[in-house]
């Protein structure tokens, strides 16, 4: 297991089979909280989202398993697609907030975050409401 130490938080990585069960809406152990928290709060939570999202959208590809013709058969895909990434992307704020709440933050804690750390070090700041919110745990 991946378990770095920054600044003297733990972050414990989930393996593969956990961290689809994350991609797609699932609740992570305690263990994973300071994960959760620097996964959704990363320079990288864009890009993360959308590794999520496009996990949700694998399915899309039966699609062209339906009979006709083949360009229409790739047409719906790249409906779904287009439409999918359309209200992920609108709505990716609330949806990371979400997964913070399902691990035990507080409601605005992942916007907290990306505006300090605008001014400082994110992981610092990371490090440092993972410690705080893992203490009120215990």
């Amino acid at each position: 297991m991946w378990a770095p130490t920054i600044h003297g938080v733990h972050f414990q990585r989930p393996d593969p089979a956990r961290w689809l069960w994350y991609a797609v809406g699932g609740t992570l152990a305690d263990r994973y909280r300071s994960w959760v928290l620097w996964d959704l709060t990363a320079s990288t939570w864009v890009l993360r989202h959308f590794a999520r999202v496009m996990v949700l959208f694998a399915p899309l590809w039966l699609l062209l398993l339906v009979p006709g013709p083949l360009s229409l058969r790739f047409s719906m895909v790249a409906a779904g697609y287009v439409t999918g990434l359309y209200f992920s992307l609108s709505f990716m704020e609330d949806a990371c907030e979400r997964r913070l709440i399902k691990h035990g933050y507080p409601v605005g804690l992942n916007r907290r975050i990306r505006e300090e750390a605008e001014t400082g070090d994110r992981a610092e700041i990371v490090a440092l409401y993972a410690s705080y919110h893992q203490d009120r745990l215990d």
